[in-house]
């Protein structure tokens, strides 16, 4: 997730999942300098058969490529670049019982010309609905749209690259060249929006920030607040260190995890209503049955359960992944940590992050809004992204609901 906005496009509800397991094709890639308007073609003078050509759908944060099986004398850029945008489903209609894959390509797009130069350089024309009303110029999108644009362009990028021949894409929409945003390995200070884009732009910076710092209270001391915060820490919303009587960002995010888990307005104010919830409410109970130490999502609810002989130990607001980018219910164990995470479709640092499912795993997030807002992971506002970590242990049990 590269912006540093909640909100998505308008282009999330018609996002489709998609699901399989890596692509390797049998590719024949259309000779120096010659068009591949034909996705029929394939052995035009000067075709190079290529094997191992993968297309790359997301898995959450990262790419998730498909294997495809090609008959005959294999396809060409173009054809490649139509698979991407059919989806996986058309190579394998039983893939959705196997793996959660999403794709950010509108599902309506359509694929107008692929050419390839001597140079390898490849321009793409998609139709107008590849960007979706989304400004083609970098300077008239907003953080959110950058992201939207980034994991797309990724996506077409990363595919065409697969062939040997191709060093960059130029991607089109509408007729209409589409800017990246600046890279951010160049820091992003002076650098023009690039037309042209390659792996490398996609690629891990040299250096890797440090984690960042657990952000407490931040605000002034307000009367009630310490009352406020020792109910909420008795029920397993703040941590005790949190009881400061102070009134910050975390107690915020405590009081929306318990006015969520209350099916109050989550606004993070503790009003009239939601401290008169608080005279007689309880601690979370978990849905799960696990004598062991588990996590349970509530993606509706938008609560994490950090759950230890059948107990919660501590219930945190958290932001699941966004309608068309769903994070996938079932039971996973976390497989991977990393303290600093690098996001190859979005290009940024994922703080904290514990993998469940794919490229899907709880992160630290700046701000996590009270809805689902995400590619597909489970946010963590920064209070709690270190408690969340360490308690994430490898084959932790991790239970996602809707």
């Amino acid at each position: 997730m590269i912006s540093s906005s909640p909100t998505r496009s308008a282009a999330g509800h018609r996002r489709r999942a998609v699901v399989a397991a890596g692509i390797v094709a049998v590719l024949a890639l259309a000779g120096c300098g010659s068009s591949d308007d034909d996705p029929g073609d394939g052995g035009s003078e000067g075709a190079v058969a290529q094997k191992d050509v993968k297309v790359y759908f997301m898995a959450g944060e990262q790419f998730k490529p498909l294997e495809h099986q090609v008959e005959g004398s294999g396809s060409t850029p173009r054809e490649a670049t139509e698979a991407l945008i059919e989806g996986p489903e058309k190579i394998d209609p039983d893939a959705t019982a196997k793996e959660d894959i999403e794709t950010l390509i509108p599902p309506d797009t359509k694929v107008e010309s692929v050419k390839v130069d001597e140079a390898g350089d490849a321009e793409v024309d998609l139709s107008e609905e590849f960007l979706d009303d989304i400004p083609a110029k970098a300077a008239g999108r907003t953080a959110a749209e950058d992201d939207e644009v980034t994991g797309r362009l990724g996506q077409v990028t990363y595919t065409l690259t697969s062939f040997e021949k191709v060093n960059s894409v130029k991607v089109r929409s509408g007729g209409v060249t589409v800017q990246a945003p600046a890279p951010k390995t160049s820091g992003g200070g002076g650098v023009a929006p690039p037309t042209e884009v390659d792996r490398g732009d996609y690629s891990k910076p040299p250096s890797v920030p440090k984690a960042p710092k657990v952000r407490g209270a931040a605000g002034g001391a307000e009367p009630g607040t310490t009352s406020l915060q020792r109910k909420l820490a008795a029920l397993g919303y703040l941590p005790s260190s949190g009881v400061d009587g102070v009134e910050g960002y975390q107690t915020e995010q405590a009081v929306m995890a318990f006015q969520a888990w209350e099916g109050l307005t989550r606004d993070g104010d503790a009003g009239p209503q939601t401290r008169a919830a608080l005279k007689t409410a309880k601690r979370p109970k978990p849905a799960t049955k696990n004598p062991n130490r588990f996590m349970e999502v509530n993606i509706g609810k938008g609560v994490l359960l950090l759950v230890k002989d059948g107990r919660t130990k501590r219930a945190i607001h958290v932001s699941g992944g966004a309608p068309g980018t769903d994070t996938p219910t079932g039971r996973y164990r976390v497989f991977r940590k990393e303290l600093m995470s690098w996001s190859v479709p979005f290009s940024t640092w994922l703080p904290y992050a514990s993998y469940f499912n794919n490229g899907i795993a709880f992160h630290e997030y700046p701000d996590v809004p009270p809805y689902p807002a995400s590619h597909g992971c489970v946010r963590v506002p920064t209070p709690e992204s270190k408690r969340v970590y360490n308690f994430a242990r490898m084959n932790t049990v991790v239970v996602v609901r809707s």
